[in-house]
């Protein structure tokens, strides 16, 4: 596998990640005329010569995820950009949060194993569902769950900042590989922060109505 500019990546990312259309992506490897000398001949030739119009596009992320682009780097900047996005942008805490459930979840295969499952997101993922997880906050207030996640909306700026040294911790974690995705769906991670971030206790999120 080739290695092409950082900046190129992002663009293969982005597409990978649901953040732009196979539109863009096309419009993106016509114009850049490099792009052919950062890859070689064969993959390029496959790669101009997918049919960027059919809506099945899963053998294109394929084909990214397989000649192009490193799964565990992908994952790693995935990992990062949503984390980054949650420390500076307080007015979708949820869905960062949401998002990183699910990446502690993993995602499963056909053999019922699971694939990028990070343990290490437990205290940020799963407090999720204790904060504003509708189902949960049903099953806790009954009638009354509505009010209870207007509050924990209105709330926002409280609740971030308790979560804040979970995601700073994670993402200089990445950033110094004392956290690193590999490409089997596996990771690595140090044996101090596995003791302190993969613990079978997570950490509990105070409320302001139960200080």
């Amino acid at each position: 596998m080739r290695t092409i500019s950082d900046d190129y990546k992002i663009q293969f990312y982005r597409y990978l990640s649901g953040d732009s259309s196979v539109s863009d992506l096309e419009n993106f490897i016509y114009r850049q005329s490099d792009l052919e000398r950062q890859l070689d001949d064969e993959t390029y030739f496959n790669l101009i010569n997918f049919n960027f119009k059919d809506k099945k596009t899963n053998k294109l992320e394929e084909f990214l995820l397989g000649r192009i682009i490193d799964e565990g780097q992908f994952e790693t900047w995935k990992l990062k950009t949503i984390l980054s996005n949650f420390l500076t942008d307080t007015t979708k805490v949820d869905r960062y949060l949401d998002q990183l459930y699910h990446l502690y979840c993993g995602v499963y295969q056909n053999n019922g194993e699971r694939k990028y499952a990070f343990k290490f997101l437990g205290n940020l993922g799963l407090n999720y569902f204790w904060w504003l997880e509708e189902g949960y906050l049903k099953t806790t207030y009954g009638e009354n769950w509505k009010t209870e996640y207007e509050k924990g909306i209105e709330d926002f700026e409280f609740y971030h900042k308790q979560f804040q040294p979970f995601a700073n911790e994670i993402l200089s974690a990445l950033d110094d590989n004392r956290i690193q995705i590999l490409n089997d769906g596996t990771y690595l991670i140090t044996e101090d922060l596995k003791l302190k971030l993969e613990t079978d206790t997570i950490f509990n999120l105070k409320h302001k109505d139960r200080q």
